[in-house]
């Protein structure tokens, strides 16, 4: 079956890249189109065997799957180009957040779902969030968890949950490189005889470490925290600034994304 990706933007290319190297799609069952070329010629050259689409109509009439992974300020756009094409036969997956399945049923006759992708998909891990809209069939939700049960581990949420759930997932690594970042940046200051990559690979592995050991045996957070922050230990004492100093700081950074994700709602016409 061919699928079809219209924007190689970062998450596009990610998508397009991950799927044919996993091997969940053969490259010739691959289309891709954008507005500029040279973006094309880049993902046809960095997989080889994909389709290229030199329009958003041609893809339309090739593919029968079509991911949606422009930018949301540029879907009504491509939507004015290729909504004549996409028939009730095509399954629409838009990766945004910022429009809403319902507000995309109401412009085309597709099935329509949504997929919250993860930059770590391109190394097949992390989580991948699936909605599916009121017209979605099984055999499209047997599809979409085949594709990104090759590349992550997909999690099916209510739309309403999205938001909060890409804080995790999609803003996630992020997030957590912020916090690695910053954990490193101290750790140079107050031991500058450490080497810099030292510091980087035992932050990196102790990370992957205590994430398989919560997955491998069923701990808790509060349990790794309690093994290791004895009372009257320097842990504990560590432990103990950071409730003081992070304090209600997720929440707003929580708050934040969903403020700025409704403001950017708000300015979308489709």
């Amino acid at each position: 079956m061919n699928v079809g990706f219209i924007g190689m933007g970062n998450m596009g290319q990610m998508l397009v890249t991950a799927l044919a190297r996993s091997g969940a799609m053969p490259p010739g069952e691959i289309f891709a189109s954008n507005r500029s070329q040279e973006k094309l010629k880049r993902i046809a050259a960095a997989v080889p065997g994909i389709q290229v689409a030199y329009s958003n109509k041609e893809l339309a009439q090739r593919c029968r799957v079509i991911f949606l992974c422009v930018k949301p300020g540029e879907t009504k756009g491509v939507l004015d180009e290729a909504a004549p094409y996409i028939t009730a036969d095509h399954l629409l997956v838009a990766i945004t957040n910022t429009i809403d399945m319902p507000a995309l049923e109401a412009v085309v006759r597709a099935r329509v779902a949504k997929v919250i992708p993860s930059v770590v998909h391109s190394v097949h891990e992390g989580v991948s969030l699936l909605m599916f809209g009121e017209r979605c069939t099984v055999d499209d939700r047997a599809l979409l968890h085949q594709l990104l049960g090759a590349i992550s581990r997909p999690c099916v949420i209510a739309e309403s949950q999205a938001r909060v759930a890409s804080d995790l997932s999609s803003c996630g690594p992020a997030f957590l490189s912020y916090v690695f970042r910053a954990l490193a940046q101290a750790a140079r200051r107050y031991s500058p005889e450490l080497a810099p990559d030292t510091i980087d690979s035992i932050i990196c592995t102790t990370s992957v470490a205590t994430c398989r050991l919560i997955q491998e045996t069923g701990l808790t957070f509060d349990d790794v925290i309690a093994k290791v922050s004895t009372p009257g230990g320097v842990t504990a004492d560590g432990i103990r600034v950071l409730d003081e100093q992070l304090a209600g700081v997720w929440e707003q950074v929580i708050e934040t994304t969903i403020i700025k994700e409704d403001a950017k709602k708000a300015k979308i016409k489709l």
